[in-house]
């Protein structure tokens, strides 16, 4: 494997402002991601003291695991106050689309990178946000139809879906072995087939919960890496944010307040609204079987799917008793992370990173410093094939990953088609245009008349616009291969109009490669940067 650095035109300039190191996104960050002297500074804050609590919490957690070496390292050094590069991600079907993997690839880069610089350890944690409970947001994915080059939906069907977080589903495991039959259906059967979905299927059976089996696939594709894991519904965890749900309840008030005019002020700057939420207390709690908002109303805090209530004394003391039922909501997430882990840098992808400008001034609300925030790797994977179809249609790669390749297709189409044919069509239709002018001139200018001739011309132009087409549609089938190359670029480079890693599964690139793919004898080495790489296989 080879990798290149490019540089794609996107829509949304955000990560680019921060990359040019715009003072008006700057300005809702505690830290300029591009300057070194930020990390030098979060290397050198002090620890939050809780690091040899978070090292027994993570090594339970991961004691069902085979560790690595470099996982026993990074464990011991948590323990001993190492400085942490996080980023997380919900626990999808099969780990979810490839920017997951492509989150921890960045989160291992970024530990590495910093780790050479300032000679001492720097460790790679990654947060599995089990606590969420859209489960329909996690249930499928995409595999790569290798036989028609089209993309196929494969979903963990179910008729008891979870009502609460992720992390207290048990699956049905023949729905998940079904799930993974129909993914390997669509691949091609390489040396790495069997032996990957035979491993697959071994970890569904070794899975009590949803998290589980996404958290031994990428155990097992990134151990070597000294990556370290946790769930953010892990009941020992939730037992040492006790302090801060207590927190968080006490000063609810001031932390909306704090978060409300964050917003007024991102917003004033231009930016759109990120978080939408009606909450004020931003914490979950899990009640009749349900994770339920808690939201204060008329002195009393209530649950948003039943007319349950509490005041604050009884959630307090149901807090210190029972910690579990409690979890974050999308605005107190960061700052429990930021609370447990002495961290250097965040790593979000690009929603998280313009999501995170809408919190400073929680945390600061909070005495918490926010972290450095960085945006994560963004990769895309091209074949020889690929390589060469490009080159033969004289296709710029950045240019099909930003915008997909229905403007070239429409290109080749017109290049084949007889100008003259088009010319005349052209003419016919100006004629048209000509002679409906003329025609509503001379007319009496009463309205039944202006509307059948109106309705005349739509006729008219319609017929001839459906010439061309049709003449253009039969080009399209004299060209039959090059449609399916057109299609099988759209579907590689740009599947369902956006970037290849928010639709292709990792076990797409894995079947290719081996589940081996992502160690250090296999994938290119990496540095840090806010361009994408592209990864020649």
């Amino acid at each position: 494997m080879d990798c290149l650095n490019i540089t794609v035109n996107e829509s949304d300039q955000f990560i680019n402002r921060l990359k040019q190191q715009d003072e008006d996104i700057l300005q809702f960050f505690d830290y300029d991601p591009i300057e070194e002297e930020s990390y030098a500074r979060r290397m050198q804050q002090p620890n939050n003291g809780r690091e040899h609590e978070m090292a027994k919490v993570v090594r339970a957690y991961m004691a069902d695991l085979n560790l690595s070496e470099a996982q026993q390292r990074a464990l011991d050094a948590l323990e001993n106050g190492a400085k942490v590069v996080v980023g997380g991600q919900q626990a999808g079907l099969f780990t979810g689309p490839l920017y997951t993997f492509h989150k921890i690839i960045s989160i291992i880069v970024k530990a590495n990178e910093l780790e050479s610089t300032y000679d001492t350890p720097v460790v790679p944690l990654f947060w599995i946000a089990g606590e969420d409970h859209d489960f329909d947001e996690v249930n499928h994915t995409y595999v790569m139809q290798q036989r028609t080059g089209t993309l196929q939906k494969v979903k963990y069907h179910t008729m008891t879906p979870p009502e609460s977080n992720v992390s207290r589903y048990a699956p049905d495991k023949e729905a998940l072995k079904q799930a993974l039959t129909d993914y390997f259906a669509a691949l091609p059967e390489t040396s790495h087939s069997k032996a990957l979905y035979q491993q697959i299927a071994h970890f569904i059976e070794q899975s009590d919960n949803w998290t589980s089996l996404f958290k031994q696939i990428v155990h097992e594709c990134f151990s070597q890496s000294g990556l370290l894991l946790i769930d953010a519904q892990y009941e020992a965890l939730r037992e040492l944010e006790v302090p801060l749900f207590k927190q968080i309840i006490q000063h609810h008030e001031q932390i909306d307040n704090a978060f409300r005019s964050q917003q007024q002020r991102t917003g004033a700057a231009g930016l759109t609204s990120m978080i939408q939420t009606d909450t004020n207390v931003h914490l979950f709690m899990h009640e009749d079987g349900q994770r339920q908002l808690l939201k204060y109303e008329d002195g009393v805090y209530r649950l948003s799917k039943s007319d349950v209530t509490f005041s604050q004394a009884e959630l307090l003391e149901k807090i210190e008793a029972t910690p579990a039922l409690f979890s974050n909501n999308v605005v107190t997430r960061p700052l429990t992370e930021e609370w447990l882990l002495n961290t250097v840098a965040f790593i979000g992808g690009p929603s998280e990173i313009k999501y995170w400008a809408e919190l400073q001034t929680v945390f600061h609300e909070m005495d918490i410093e926010m972290p450095i925030v960085l945006p994560r790797l963004r990769f895309t994977y091209v074949t020889p094939k690929i390589e060469k179809l490009l080159a033969s249609y004289h296709l710029d790669l950045a240019d099909i990953i930003a915008n997909g390749t229905e403007a070239a297709r429409q290109r080749f189409v017109r290049a084949q088609a007889s100008d003259e044919v088009l010319a005349e069509m052209q003419q016919m239709l100006d004629q048209q245009h000509a002679f409906y002018e003329r025609l509503q001139a001379q007319l009496n200018d009463t309205e039944d008349q202006r509307k059948l001739l109106k309705k005349n011309h739509q006729i008219q132009t319609h017929q001839y616009e459906y010439l061309q087409a049709r003449y253009l549609k039969n080009i399209e089938r004299e060209n039959e291969i090059s449609m399916r190359h057109f299609h099988l670029l759209s579907q590689t480079l740009h599947p369902m109009g956006g970037l290849q890693e928010r639709i292709w599964n990792p076990l797409q690139l894995l079947n290719e490669f081996g589940i081996e793919m992502y160690t250090s004898s296999t994938f290119p080495p990496l540095r840090y940067t806010f361009n994408q790489y592209v990864i020649k296989t």
